[in-house]
């Protein structure tokens, strides 16, 4: 597997997901809700539904732990959700065939799971500043819809990049 060109990919990934989420930051529109672009957890996905869960539990942990170098409070907390989500939508790849409703429905799953249990881990430490209710609505439904939004929108390159690492792969 072309490991560098998928690293290459999942690194603009993370550094599109910093620059774009000042653009929708509800301070600059004036919106009751927030967006959080998490395409290096949708990368994520995809790495786990066509190279693997293994793939994707190593993808996950180590952007993940970049993310938390770089963003969060707590170092391991987007580790420990990126690369176990990661691992468990590589799970459903097992079961399932591979389409753009099931990557729809994956993305779906794994960014609200991932707002949750983001948010019950720093609930747990009292660093939470927002209650249940406030996020699911005025975060993870709108962070939900952006990103699905989002994996439809490159399903056809990474499908590609993806197939075709694959392909390269079974060949050597």
């Amino acid at each position: 597997m072309k490991i560098g060109a998928i690293s290459v990919v999942m690194f603009l990934l993370f550094l599109i997901e910093g620059t774009i989420a000042q653009v929708f930051a509800p301070e600059v529109w004036g919106l009751p809700w927030l967006i959080i672009p998490r395409f290096v957890l949708v990368g994520t996905v995809f790495i786990g539904l066509y190279a693997g869960r293994r793939k994707a539990l190593y993808f996950g942990l180590f952007f993940g732990l970049l993310y938390d170098v770089v963003y969060a409070e707590v170092i391991g907390v987007y580790a420990f959700a990126m690369a176990t989500l990661g691992y468990l939508a590589g799970l459903t790849s097992r079961y399932f065939h591979q389409s753009w409703f099931l990557v729809l429905i994956n993305v779906l799953v794994v960014v609200f799971v991932n707002e949750w249990l983001v948010y019950e881990i720093y609930h747990l430490f009292n660093m939470a500043y927002m209650n249940a209710l406030a996020l699911l609505f005025e975060e993870a439904i709108p962070t939900v819809i952006f990103n699905a939004l989002f994996a439809m929108l490159i399903f056809r390159p990474m499908n590609r990049l993806l197939n075709k690492s694959r392909l390269e792969q079974e060949i050597a």
